[in-house]
C-alpha cells in the first residue's frame, strides 16, 4: 500500500534580533561544552603545506609507486586492486545524473512500521523491504537526493583510488565531470537543516545535505580522490579554478559557519577543511583545522577521554570520529606534520579493545550498533603501519580493505591473528566496568557512565551479560534517529536492564564507582547513581564468580515510589509462572511499546534461558516482586522481539537480587539464597557469600574474606 505524500515544511524568516540571540546562546552552549571534559596533552603543531605536485594528500609519488608494485606482487593486494577497478568501471559506465537540489536527513529513510531501511525504486518511490509499504513525497524524495549526492561524491574517492593503481583517462574524466558539474550549482543551493529550515543559525544547515556533518564527510573522500587525479591532462586550469572557487572553498565556508566544539561533527569539519587546505596549499585552512579554537588539537584534548575512547559513550561513535581523524592525520603526514606523535593518539586504537566481547564484537551501548572489531580492520592497518604494535597486527586478517593496500604495511609478521588475552577492567572516565571469567567466555558490562553526550541513553547502571557465544542480557542499541521508535523504545529506560522509577525514564546523569576488584577468584563492581531520579539513589553490585553472576540492585527514595527492574533476554525462557494477558503494560513512554504483555499469576523464584545445544542460563530470583512478562524490540531491529521479565516493587526502597548461572550441557547449578539483616547477603552454594552493606562490600570464599571495599 502507498503512503500519502507528506507536506514539505514551510520556511519562515526570523527577525535579526532573534537570530542574533540564537547565535549568542548557541555559542555559549558550544563554549560551555568545552569544559565538560578534562584535557589531555596535545601541543600546537607547526603547519606545513605543499599544495603539489600531486598527489600530495592521499599519497606521495614514492608511496604511489610502492602501492602499484604491491598491487601486482601481493595476492591479497591484487584482490583489493581488482575490486577497486570493478567499482570504478561501474561508475564510469553509469549515466551521470546529478540532482541540482538539496537533500534531506538520511535517518528519515526508514519504515515506521518495522524500522527497516527503505530501498529506492525510483526518485519518488521508496519501498520497505520487510513489509512492502511504499513511501513517497517529503521527506523520502528529498532523502533520495542526499543518497545520490553521497553516491557521486563518494565516487570521486573510488575513481581516484582506481586511477592511482591504473591511470586510465576514463577515471580522471569522470572525476572531472562530477566535480565541475557540482561546482556549477553548489553555491546556488539554499541552506537548510533537517527540519527544512533555512533561517536558524548553527542548526547544522548545509546545501547538498541537511547537515554540515554530511557535507564534511563526503568532502574528505572527495578531496582524496581529486588529489589522486589532479595532474591528469583532462583537467584544464579553468577546471581547477572552477572546482576550487565553485565547490571546495564554498563547501568550506558552509562548514566553518557551524562550530560544534566537543562533538564528532567538529572532527569531520576539521578533517574536511584541513584536507581542502592540503590539496590547495592553503596554510590558513590547515591551521584552522589543526590548531584552531575547536581544531584537531582541541578534539584530542577535550573530546577524547584519558583512556583513549571517544567521549560519546557509544562504540560506533568512536569509530565514526576516528575515521575523520584518520583522514586529517594521513593528509597531514604527507605534508610532514606528525599528528600521531602525542600518546593520546596511540590510545585511540588501544582503548576499544578493552570493550570487546569474547566473540570480537562490541556491546551496542547507547547510540551504537552491534559491530565487530573485524569491521574496523582498516583503522588498525594504518595504526600498525604508524606504531608497529603487535596487538594491531593481530587484528588485520583478512587483509581486504582499501586502506590495507594504500596505507598498510607490505607484510605482516608471523603469528598474527592470535586470540586476544582480555581481562576484567574498569575505567573511571568511561564509567564502564567489564568483568570477565578466566576462560574469557563470559563477560559482564556495567555502564555507570558519565553521560556527557546526547548519544548517551538514560540508562545508568545498565547491565549486559555475554554467555554461551552471544549477548544474553541484551542492550537494544539504536534505531535510525528519524524513526519514531528510536525515541519511543530504544532511548527509553525500560528498554534497558536497569531500574525505572514511576514508569518514567531516567534523567541524563552520571553514576559513580563505589568498588571494583578483579583477581583470580572473582571480579566485582559496585556503582551508584544519585541523580537519575530526584530523591532516589540507585545502587548496583555485580560479582562474577566462575560461572555465576550475582546481581544486587538496591534502591532508596524520599517518599513512596514504584520501582521496576526490566531484564531483556536473548534465548527461549523456560519455567516462568503462568501469566494473564493484559491489554498494555502501561501508557507510559516505552511501556506502551512492550508486546504481548502479561501479569504473572504466581511468585517468580527462577527460570532458565535456553541458549541452544543443551546450554542454559539458570536465573535465580531472590526477592519478592510483582512480575510482568512481555517482549521488547531487539538490537537495531523492530523485527526481532526478545523476551522481557519485569519485576516491580512499591515503597520507599526496593531490593532486587538475581543470580545467573551459566551452565554447560548436563551441568547443574548450585543452590542460591539471599537474606537481609544489617546488610544483604547472597549465598552461592556452600562456599561463597557476597555481603553488601551501606558502607562495605565484601566477598567471602571458603570462610576467608577475599575482598572488603568501602564506598569511594
Amino acid at each position: 500500500m502507498e503512503s500519502p505524500p507528506r507536506k514539505r515544511p514551510r520556511r519562515r524568516k526570523a527577525a535579526c534580533g532573534t537570530a542574533g540571540l540564537l547565535v549568542v546562546l548557541a555559542c555559549a552552549v558550544v563554549v560551555g561544552g568545552c569544559r565538560l571534559l578534562k584535557g589531555n596533552d596535545y601541543p600546537e603543531v607547526r603547519v606545513a603545506v605543499s599544495g603539489g605536485p600531486h598527489p600530495c594528500v592521499a599519497l606521495t609519488a614514492d608511496e604511489l609507486a610502492a602501492v602499484r608494485r604491491r598491487a601486482v606482487e601481493q595476492e591479497w593486494a591484487r584482490a583489493i586492486r581488482d575490486r577497486i577497478r570493478s567499482r570504478a568501471a561501474n561508475l564510469v559506465a553509469e549515466p551521470l545524473v546529478i540532482p541540482h537540489a538539496g537533500g534531506q536527513y538520511t535517518h528519515y529513510y526508514t519504515c515506521p512500521n518495522d524500522g527497516a531501511r527503505l530501498k529506492p525504486e525510483s526518485p519518488t518511490r521508496h519501498v520497505c523491504p520487510v513489509c512492502g509499504t511504499v513511501y513517497t513525497g517529503y521527506p523520502y524524495d528529498d532523502v533520495y537526493v542526499s543518497l545520490r549526492h553521497s553516491h557521486w561524491l563518494n565516487a570521486v574517492e573510488d575513481l581516484g583510488l582506481a586511477y592511482a593503481l591504473d591511470p586510465a583517462p576514463a577515471y580522471a574524466e569522470r572525476v572531472r565531470d562530477i566535480l565541475v558539474e557540482y561546482a556549477s550549482f553548489y553555491r546556488d543551493l539554499p541552506l537548510h537543516d533537517k527540519h527544512g529550515r533555512g533561517w536558524v543559525p548553527l542548526s547544522g544547515r548545509a546545501r547538498l545535505f541537511a547537515q554540515t556533518l554530511d557535507e564534511a564527510v563526503v568532502l574528505c573522500g572527495m578531496v582524496m580522490g581529486y588529489d589522486l587525479v589532479y595532474e591528469d591532462p583532462c583537467f584544464s586550469a579553468d577546471d581547477h579554478r572552477a572546482i576550487e572557487q565553485g565547490l571546495l572553498r564554498p563547501m568550506v565556508r558552509t562548514i566553518r559557519a557551524n562550530p560544534r566544539a566537543v562533538n564528532n561533527w567538529q572532527s569531520w569539519h576539521n578533517a574536511a577543511v584541513g584536507c581542502v587546505g592540503f590539496v590547495l596549499g592553503d596554510a590558513k585552512l590547515v591551521d584552522w583545522a589543526v590548531n584552531g579554537l575547536f581544531g584537531f588539537g582541541f578534539q584530542m584534548r577535550r573530546s577524547v577521554l584519558p583512556s583513549g575512547m571517544w567521549y560519546e559513550g557509544a562504540p560506533s561513535y568512536h569509530w565514526y570520529a576516528l575515521q575523520a581523524h584518520m583522514y586529517l592525520m594521513e593528509a597531514a603526514a604527507r605534508a610532514g606534520m606528525d599528528l600521531y606523535a602525542p600518546p593520546i593518539v596511540n590510545k585511540l586504537f588501544d582503548a576499544p579493545v578493552r570493550q570487546l566481547l569474547p566473540d570480537g564484537t562490541f556491546v551496542p551501548l547507547n547510540d551504537s550498533d552491534r559491530q565487530s572489531i573485524s569491521g574496523q580492520r582498516r583503522f588498525y592497518e594504518v595504526a600498525y603501519a604508524r606504531f608497529g604494535d603487535p596487538l594491531y597486527a593481530g587484528l588485520l586478517e583478512p587483509r581486504d580493505t582499501d586502506w590495507a593496500l594504500f596505507w598498510g604495511v607490505e607484510e605482516l609478521p608471523p603469528g598474527t591473528g592470535e586470540t586476544l588475552d582480555l581481562e576484567s577492567s574498569n575505567d573511571l572516565a568511561e564509567g564502564l566496568a567489564v568483568l570477565r571469567d578466566a576462560a574469557n567466555e563470559i563477560a559482564v558490562f556495567l555502564d555507570y557512565g558519565k553521560g556527557y553526550s546526547g548519544h548517551v541513553h538514560p540508562a545508568r547502571l545498565n547491565l549486559v551479560l555475554f554467555a554461551h557465544d552471544d549477548v544474553r542480557l541484551v542492550d537494544p542499541g539504536r534505531l535510525a534517529y528519524g524513526n519514531p521508535m528510536h525515541e519511543g523504545w530504544y532511548r527509553q529506560t525500560v528498554a534497558h536492564n536497569t531500574v525505572v522509577v514511576n514508569e518514567r525514564s531516567q534523567w541524563p546523569s552520571a553514576g559513580e564507582l563505589v568498588a571494583f576488584e578483579a583477581n583470580e577468584a572473582f571480579a566485582l563492581v559496585r556503582a551508584r547513581a544519585k541523580w537519575a531520579y530526584l530523591g532516589v539513589t540507585l545502587d548496583r553490585t555485580v560479582c562474577l564468580l566462575a560461572n555465576a553472576v550475582a546481581d544486587v540492585v538496591q534502591v532508596s527514595a524520599h517518599g513512596r515510589r514504584t520501582f521496576d527492574l526490566p531484564l531483556h533476554f536473548r534465548g527461549d525462557l523456560e519455567g516462568l509462572p503462568s501469566a494473564e494477558p493484559i491489554e498494555r503494560l502501561s501508557e507510559a513512554a516505552g511501556y506502551r511499546e512492550v508486546q504481548d504483555p502479561a501479569c504473572a499469576a504466581a511468585p517468580l523464584t527462577g527460570f532458565t534461558v535456553d541458549a541452544g545445544e543443551g546450554r542454559r542460563i539458570a536465573v535465580d530470583v531472590c526477592d519478592d516482586s510483582e512480575v510482568f512478562l512481555g517482549q521488547g524490540y531487539g538490537t537495531a531491529s523492530m523485527t526481532e522481539l526478545l523476551p522481557m521479565v519485569l519485576r516491580r516493587q512499591h515503597g520507599t526502597d526496593a531490593l532486587f537480587v538475581t543470580v545467573f548461572q551459566i551452565l554447560a550441557p548436563g551441568a547443574v547449578g548450585v543452590p542460591v539464597d539471599a537474606e537481609v539483616a544489617e546488610d544483604v547477603c547472597v549465598r552461592l552454594g556452600d562456599n561463597v557469600e557476597l555481603h553488601i552493606g551501606e558502607r562495605t562490600t565484601s566477598v567471602i570464599i571458603d570462610g576467608e574474606q577475599r575482598f572488603a571495599g568501602a564506598p569511594g
